[in-house]
Parts: structure tokens; C-alpha cells; sequence
């Protein structure tokens, strides 16, 4: 039976009476079309989904009771951090890394004014569209866009025992390849054009692993979701 799933980003407590927030009501009234005593799920990020039922819902406001809460726990065991250089197609590499089971995404920036002010606009709406995905999939905690950063400071970002993997056709290894030996794993993909010498020098300083994704060239959001994927079969939960 499909029971909607509504994020709530608040502490939520059994026999409680809470509203919903504003910004819910017209998905819940036009989209999926809610009554009173209609039975939902909320999630809030936690591990634990909270059964409800309407109890009152007009045009202003959504009136819940909590009525019981179930642990539901559907996170991979493996922490997969992507850290994805801008594209035009960054909405579906978020949705489908998310759906997916993406610990955390980053966008990754060329250092130009026009390019940081253009992703700037997009957070909000990028945030929105993480919820989105995970109440479309189920998922119950909310992967963490980060901070755009550049390839520098990313790099620099990443905790010391961690899996760090690029990928590259020429590359000897593939995904089978990848140790289980640390939970994290930081991907990097890169734009249509690749990474120039210095990007490329700074990632083999750091030690990244080198890896395939097989003999073809993919486009940037199809790489992303093709080693999340594998990730998820070879260490996760796929």
C-alpha cells in the first residue's frame, strides 16, 4: 500500500498535534491530493519514519497526529561523497546520485566569478530537490550538499583514512578493484573536457586511485551515476 512520505524537519514526538510547514501544502492538497484522516509518513532525518494522520487540511494549513513511530533504517553501508565539477545537467546527476544513496554532494567550481554566482542561485533549489528524491525513494536521511569548492580544496577537505578514486579510461583498475578497506569513498568526476595537467598532478599527489568505468567515454552525469552505482554493487548495499 503507498503511503506519501512529507519531510519535517523538526523534533517530532509520539500523541503530539504538529503543523505542517507551509511550503508542503500545495504538494500535499494538489499533487498527491491528501483528505483528512488520510494516513502519511513523515521523515526528519533520523533513522525512524513517524506514521501520521491528517487531521484537519484547508488552502492555510495541514493539521497532523503523530501515532507511531517505526525505525526504518535504508542507508548504504558504504559513505559514497561525490564531488561532481559544475555541468548544465547538475539536477538529474543530483536526483539519480541521491536516489542512488550519495552520502554527500559536492559541487565542484573552475574559479570564475560567472560560474560561482550561477551556482550560488541553484542551492536552494538543489537542496529542494534532495528532499525531493529522498521522498521519492525512501530514504529517510538527507544527503549534504556541501559548499562549492574547487578541486583544491576539496581535495584538501577529504579526511585521511578515506578512499579516494578518479576515474579514467586509460586507467588498469576498475571498480572490482576498489578496497573495502575504509567506509568513506570520495569520487570525483569531471567536466566534458576532463582535467588539465595540473588537476590531473594534484589528484596523483593525493593519492587518488585511478580507475575505469569500462572502454567508453561517458558524459559527466552519466560517470557519476555509472561509479555510484557500481560502488553500490561492489561494497554496498545493490
Amino acid at each position: 500500500m503507498y503511503v506519501p512520505r512529507i519531510y519535517c524537519n523538526q523534533l517530532i514526538k509520539i500523541n503530539t498535534i504538529i503543523p505542517l510547514k507551509k511550503n508542503t501544502i500545495h504538494y500535499c492538497i494538489n499533487v498527491i491530493r491528501l483528505q483528512a484522516g488520510d494516513l502519511i509518513h513523515i521523515f526528519n532525518n533520523t533513522n525512524n519514519i513517524f506514521i501520521s494522520k491528517i487531521l484537519d487540511i484547508n488552502k492555510n494549513n495541514i493539521f497532523i497526529k503523530i501515532i507511531k513511530k517505526k525505525k526504518e533504517n535504508k542507508e548504504s553501508p558504504t559513505n559514497i561523497h561525490l564531488g561532481q565539477c559544475y555541468s548544465k545537467r547538475m539536477k538529474f546527476t543530483i536526483e539519480k546520485s541521491v536516489e542512488l544513496g550519495i552520502k554527500s554532494i559536492t559541487p565542484i567550481i573552475i574559479n570564475k566569478p560567472s560560474i560561482i554566482t550561477k551556482i550560488s542561485k541553484k542551492i536552494c533549489y538543489w537542496n529542494k530537490l534532495i528532499i525531493s528524491a529522498c521522498m521519492q525513494s525512501q530514504r529517510n536521511i538527507i544527503p549534504k550538499l556541501n559548499t562549492p569548492s574547487t578541486i583544491y580544496q576539496w581535495c584538501n577537505s577529504i579526511p585521511q583514512k578515506s578512499t579516494k578514486i578518479i576515474f579514467n579510461i586509460d586507467a588498469k583498475k576498475n571498480i572490482c578493484d576498489v578496497s573495502n578497506k575504509y567506509n568513506n569513498i570520495y569520487i570525483l568526476i569531471g567536466s566534458e573536457k576532463g582535467f588539465n595537467n595540473n588537476e590531473t598532478k594534484y589528484t596523483k599527489e593525493k593519492k587518488f586511485l585511478n580507475v575505469k568505468l569500462g572502454p567508453r567515454i561517458l558524459r559527466t552525469e552519466t560517470a557519476s551515476i555509472v561509479a555510484i552505482a557500481a560502488l553500490q554493487v561492489h561494497l554496498g548495499d545493490i
